[in-house]
């Protein structure tokens, strides 16, 4: 990629967001806010999106999980089958539009459209014991919107949902998936995240709600304690139904809030058993192994695409002191800057052809700016790697590559 084909401009000073990483990923020229909450994406930030969705794309395929995609323009019919629609609506949570004939979701969720698309194919448990998953755009007009890309009304997601005959072979997968999630964000590069069990808002009775332990960006406060390897909301303390209590904390359900010491979170993902509760609403039924017609079990999946890229940049600069985008979601893993000379250009512009073939993850800063304004631009792009064609090569043929990772320097000749 030629960065004068991007008609890339960055900004000398931050932005008047109230998260650092979204005033940089502004500053960068690769977010644009268009109103609050919502944001459009440059070429390098939506590569790097979409590398984060392969990431998770890749791993899910792995396990098993088929790729499928949901309306995001929802009837009122269905949301009425679940009996959501006032309470969404009501909420305000929802976006809605009117049709000719009809009133319109705009996609906030989509466990009715899960169960709508395979209930006509389920007959028997023969049928069951599969995972659908979609990468995709969601809406949610939430009253504030916080942190640029870690709150906003237009988001990217990964959501999930899995069928199963009985409320085991639905457990079974839930931890199949809490397995696969931890895979997903230590690929990511997040080493500190914790899963918390918690209770299902969805409908049913557990969740788990993955978080990454963060002062800064922290939007939750976790009850933590390390040596038992439990962490809990404070919500927990409060229940007042025993059983679901002794769920979530198991053995230590009579354990003392004094017992935690509290850190501040932020979520990554979350998964919910959703039990029966989706399927019972919507006439969801099947045959068991007795012959009888039952409902079908549910578990309920989720990850922040958009809200990753943010923190994923957070996480870089929390570890290196400035942003280095890892290797396997960068957009650009070497940046070519070359003095704007003829004889440098043309050397730039054969080396960026021949590490193009070979694989390399390469761009060609080519744009009319100053060496000096291209290095300072590198910075906010977070790129590992530049090779430098400047005054050196027109002196003797060669070029200074810097490492921002490694923080190395070295001469080559091209």
């Amino acid at each position: 990629m030629k960065l004068s084909n991007l008609g890339l401009r960055t900004k000398k000073h931050m932005g008047n967001e109230d998260c650092y990483i979204s005033e940089l990923l502004e500053q960068s020229g690769q977010l644009k806010k268009y109103s609050a909450g919502c944001f459009g994406f440059g070429t390098m930030l939506l590569k790097i999106k979409r590398n984060i969705e392969d990431v998770i794309r890749k791993n899910l395929d792995e396990i098993g999980c088929a790729e499928v995609q949901y309306s995001i323009l929802q009837a009122k019919s269905f949301w009425q089958e679940s009996g959501r629609w006032d309470k969404y609506v009501q909420s305000g949570t929802m976006f809605t539009s009117k049709g000719r004939h009809s009133d319109y979701a705009i996609s906030a969720t989509a466990e009715e459209f899960s169960v709508a698309m395979v209930k006509d194919h389920i007959k028997s448990y023969r049928d069951l014991g599969f995972i659908h998953y979609q990468i995709g755009t969601k809406f949610r007009d939430e009253i504030r919107c916080q942190g640029g890309l870690l709150k906003s009304k237009e988001f990217n997601m990964m959501d999930a949902y899995s069928f199963d005959e009985s409320k085991e072979k639905m457990i079974e997968n839930y931890n199949k998936m809490m397995n696969v999630y931890h895979k997903i964000f230590k690929e990511l590069g997040f080493d500190n995240v914790v899963n918390i069990t918690s209770v299902n808002d969805m409908g049913g009775k557990i969740a788990s709600e993955f978080m990454w332990f963060d002062d800064e960006y922290g939007q939750d406060t976790i009850f933590c304690n390390d040596e038992l390897g439990l962490y809990v909301n404070e919500e927990v303390f409060d229940l007042q139904d025993e059983e679901l209590k002794k769920l979530v904390l198991g053995k230590h359900y009579n354990i003392e809030k004094s017992c935690f010491v509290k850190r501040k979170a932020i979520e990554l993902g979350h998964i919910f058993q959703n039990e029966q509760v989706y399927s019972k609403m919507m006439g969801g039924t099947f045959i068991n192994r007795e012959g009888k017609q039952d409902y079908y079990w549910n578990g309920c999946y989720g990850i922040g695409v958009s809200r990753l890229v943010a923190l994923i940049a957070a996480n870089q600069i929390h570890k290196y002191g400035k942003l280095i985008w890892n290797d396997n979601i960068s957009a650009f893993n070497t940046n070519i800057i070359c003095k704007n000379s003829e004889i440098c250009l043309n050397a730039g512009e054969k080396l960026y052809e021949k590490l193009k073939k070979s694989g390399e993850k390469v761009c060609l800063d080519d744009r009319d700016f100053s060496i000096g304004e291209k290095i300072k631009d590198n910075e906010l792009f977070g790129i590992r790697k530049i090779i430098i064609i400047g005054n050196n090569f027109e002196k003797d043929g060669t070029a200074d590559i810097e490492d921002r990772l490694l923080n190395t320097k070295n001469t080559i000749k091209i």
